[in-house]
């Protein structure tokens, strides 16, 4: 945070969102829902976790906008 790369939250309440979402992977019921494998949902977890802590300032690349796999390619409504 000094240095700007990421900003200032609420860091209780990141690891909340980051200890239920491990919860829910472990589980089952967030790759039920989602699709995705673990690994998947693990280094999706990483990119929203570095992409919302990350300071506009410091961020040195914008978001991967790049499909992991066919099933994360969402069409687009007709």
């Amino acid at each position: 945070m000094q240095a700007g790369v990421f900003r200032a939250l609420n860091g209780h309440f990141a690891a909340q969102v980051v200890a239920v979402t491990i919860d829910a992977v472990q589980s089952g019921v967030l790759l039920e829902r989602t699709g995705l494998t673990a690994g998947d949902a693990f280094s999706e977890l990483g990119d929203l976790l570095l992409d919302g802590l990350s300071s506009e300032q410091g961020a040195s690349e914008p978001p991967a906008t790049a499909p992991r796999s066919r099933r994360d390619e969402v069409s687009a409504p007709r």
